[in-house]
């Protein structure tokens, strides 16, 4: 894969690029936003690794706009020193995928992009090409597309995977561990981030997505039969 590393750090932007070339990968290096911007627009790079503390443009405002262009789908994970919560969860919010903070392992943001890249190409279990319906809900699983009656709705890969998850496991309670081991695989994704995701899927899908919290364990979809 191509993958675009947004730091100011030089050091950061050595070790962590030399990891990133013996796993096999390209890496197109970015020292500031608005490199970083230029380089998504171009459209030649899979994955996005994206510092928060950054020169011009902070990495929250960089996400922004990812977000809104025509490569809102780009796989992002977060690089930051900020371990408060708050911010992990503002830039969750903001459509990243997964996020590590410093002091980093290079070996485990890797692995983390690698599986990033996989869930791009191939982001759900089972039959690759085939639509999943719940309502007026369609998802394609080939084009990598969602259909809310014969509209369009744009997802972050994470949305997607989530969305996915629960059309693939209707009616059956899904705990929240069960969702991050799913999704993250991770034991240092924080519960809330499965709140945050599901708060957004709600806005997007509006009453179309009927997925309710049964206390104390989890998340189950309701409403119409597929």
């Amino acid at each position: 894969m191509r993958v675009l590393l947004v730091d100011d750090d030089e050091d950061v932007q050595q070790i962590l690029g030399r990891y990133l070339q013996q796993d096999g990968h390209d890496v197109v290096p970015a020292h500031d936003g608005l490199q970083a911007l230029a380089a998504v627009a171009a459209g030649n790079v899979d994955v996005a690794i994206l510092d928060l503390t950054l020169p011009d443009l902070d990495g929250f405002e960089v996400l922004r706009r990812v977000r809104s262009g025509p490569q809102r789908d780009l796989p992002v994970l977060l690089l930051t020193a900020r371990g408060e919560e708050a911010d992990r969860l503002l830039g969750l919010g903001l459509g990243a995928d997964d996020y590590v903070v410093k002091p980093f392992s290079a070996r485990e943001i890797c692995l983390r992009v690698g599986r990033l890249g996989l869930r791009r190409v191939s982001p759900a279990e089972g039959p690759p090409d085939d639509t999943l319906h719940w309502g007026r809900i369609a998802m394609n699983t080939t084009e990598h597309r969602v259909l809310l009656g014969h509209a369009e709705v744009q997802l972050t890969p994470r949305e997607y995977d989530l969305l996915q998850l629960f059309l693939r496991h209707p009616r059956h309670v899904l705990s929240r561990a069960a969702i991050i081991d799913a999704l993250w695989q991770s034991e240092y994704v924080s519960d809330h981030v499965v709140d945050v995701h599901l708060a957004s899927l709600r806005r997007k899908l509006g009453d179309d997505l009927q997925i309710e919290n049964v206390r104390g364990i989890g998340y189950r979809l309701e409403g119409p039969l597929p």
